[in-house]
């Protein structure tokens, strides 16, 4: 018989969420705290779990200390600089002596009461009261620069540690629900294990096809979708997304489709079975599998052999390109078949 064929194809596949994440260890640790369960609903910065972190709080608390000590020696009350700063006090005490006695031998070489060495000497002095003050307070900067210095890397050293110390207790990202939880409170956990899974945003349908099938979908097309929980509904959908690469892990590609009317209860993971429709073909010439004798030949009602040239199966009928009609009667293996083949002769 001929029939209207609708061709589609199969791919499995499982529900999962727009935007899930998993959220890992980021140290090594017993586990001292999980609050949260499956099916819990969280925002951005839920507590999500707590490892043991004696150890990194102990450095935490002696960076601190170190810091604080370096911040201390920084300012101005550090007694190196306090010792610095005297030695300038003293400095500028001599300098302004050596200048006053500078300026008296001046005036009294104008009045030839002094000698020009005399003079010189006193000048000399002067200018190196200068420098004595100059060095000593390039001295000041200096010093105060490394102190300044070591205490910005002991603040660095610190935030490092605490940045450490944040990895012992995980928070969410992002909103969403709680999948799964792996882990227990008292379990020991390495650095990436995965201690949760969370999902966020509308729920969707990812496919897993086969390379030969991938060209021929399409965005938009429909698929037929059977869930394991329900296994006696069917329900619909459309593909929204082909991803361009295959994926090594599934050894295939992957598609995603939502659902058109989804069902009352969805659960993120259940795995489903899809039929996504490609293609309409009108009036196919169908005949039934069995009705093969032998490689592409048939057998007639009246005894004679017709090689025919076969396209694809649907199910327990296969597509006749050539070589038969719908005039011609088979001859097929027991009577059930034989009327089977004798209804499918005929013309839709």
């Amino acid at each position: 018989m001929r029939k209207t064929i609708q061709e589609a194809v199969f791919a499995s596949g499982k529900i999962t969420q727009d935007d899930e994440y998993i959220v890992s260890a980021n140290a090594d640790g017993i586990i001292l705290e999980i609050p949260v369960k499956e099916g819990d609903t969280v925002v951005v910065g839920t507590f999500l779990a707590r490892i043991k972190s004696d150890v990194q709080s102990a450095q935490v608390k002696e960076s601190s200390l170190v810091y604080q000590d370096a911040l201390k020696n920084s300012g101005n009350s550090s007694p190196q600089l306090l010792q610095i700063q005297a030695e300038i006090n003293q400095a500028q005490s001599q300098l302004a002596l050596d200048k006053l006695n500078y300026e008296r031998y001046a005036g009294l070489r104008k009045t030839n009461s002094v000698s020009p060495l005399e003079l010189e000497n006193a000048e000399l002095k002067y200018k190196a009261s200068q420098n004595s003050l100059k060095a000593l307070q390039q001295k000041y900067d200096e010093a105060q620069n490394a102190l300044q210095l070591n205490a910005g890397r002991s603040r660095t050293q610190l935030q490092a540690q605490q940045d450490l110390l944040d990895n012992y207790t995980l928070t969410a990202d992002k909103p969403g629900r709680i999948i799964n939880v792996y882990k227990k409170k008292g379990e020991l956990v390495r650095k990436g294990e995965v201690i949760a899974r969370i999902g966020s945003g509308p729920y969707i349908l990812k496919l897993y096809v086969a390379e030969e099938d991938i060209v021929q979908l399409r965005l938009g097309q429909e698929a037929a979708i059977s869930l394991n929980t329900y296994p006696d509904s069917s329900f619909t959908a459309k593909i929204t997304k082909i991803l361009p690469a295959f994926d090594e892990t599934e050894q295939s590609y992957v598609v995603q489709a939502t659902f058109t009317v989804p069902a009352n209860v969805i659960l993120s993971g259940t795995q489903l079975q899809a039929n996504i429709v490609t293609g309409t073909r009108k009036s196919v010439l169908l005949v039934p599998v069995d009705a093969l004798i032998r490689d592409n030949t048939v057998l007639l009602k009246n005894g004679d052999e017709k090689k025919i040239k076969t396209g694809k199966k649907y199910g327990r009928l296969i597509e006749v390109k050539s070589g038969l009609t719908e005039n011609d009667v088979l001859q097929v293996a027991n009577q059930e078949e034989k009327k089977e083949s004798g209804d499918m002769m005929q013309t839709n």
